[in-house]
């Protein structure tokens, strides 16, 4: 299978080794022409994921029409940069084209919507899923048994992703709940701040446990309001990512 992933930073990085472990032709697009040329003499990049090398084989450029014919387009960038890589990318791309958002955050830029949704305004005939879950780049990079979501609301879409994406390593489950699966990789960020707070401050883990059961059952509260589902907040999506 031919997938393109776009961004090239550790998460961008991690998701070209084991997609490419799984025996998938990967390209993989740069922002920079400094951080492609790199990539391309080293192999890797040491400051993101030490002691990681791209596995040979994965094409690397900053040329951002390499998602023509890709039997999925992986989103890795920034969150600020969501909106208007897909606008880079529509001229390229056709409507039978799935795509898969690894973008964690908010569309400032955008009353602050999620960053599906300002995908899908902008790619309106793709379908997306979101993969999302506690998934530290530099461990997925090397093989540690992980497990994440795949939130769509195509059915065949998140099933798709799941496939492309599982080995005995990786595990992935699906879910409709997009809204939900979304929020809770976002919101974890505000509660880790905190959490990093609480600890700099020389507090314990009381404190820790406080913070952490009180945020879930928060971000749980606003997430049902957005129109999330409550038992997506207990998955992997909303407490596995927090924890």
């Amino acid at each position: 299978m031919n997938i393109t992933i776009l961004g090239s930073g550790g998460w961008g990085l991690a998701n070209a080794v084991l997609l490419s472990k799984n025996g998938h032709n990967i390209k993989l697009w740069c922002f920079m022409e400094s951080e492609a040329e790199q990539l391309r003499a080293t192999g890797g990049n040491e400051k993101l994921l030490p002691g990681v090398k791209l596995p040979e084989g994965i094409e690397i450029s900053t040329d951002i029409s390499m998602v023509k014919g890709a039997d999925l387009i992986v989103v890795a960038v920034p969150s600020f940069g969501v909106a208007s890589t897909a606008r880079n990318i529509k001229p390229y791309i056709t409507g039978d084209q799935p795509l898969v958002l690894l973008s964690k955050g908010f569309d400032k830029e955008n009353g602050f919507c999620l960053l599906a949704d300002t995908l899908q305004r902008e790619l309106l005939s793709n379908k997306i899923a979101v993969l999302t879950g506690p998934s530290h780049a530099e461990e997925v990079s090397r093989g540690v048994p992980t497990a994440v979501v795949a939130a769509s609301k195509w059915k065949e879409t998140a099933e798709f992703v799941q496939s492309v994406y599982m080995n005995s390593e990786f595990r992935v489950y699906t879910t409709p709940d997009v809204v939900g699966a979304e929020l809770g990789g976002a919101m974890k960020n505000i509660m880790a701040l905190a959490v990093g707070i609480s600890d700099g401050m020389g507090y314990g883990d009381n404190t820790k446990a406080m913070l952490m059961t009180r945020g879930i059952m928060e971000m749980a509260r606003f997430g049902v309001e957005m129109g999330g589902k409550p038992d997506t907040f207990s998955g992997l999506s909303g407490v596995g990512d927090l924890i």
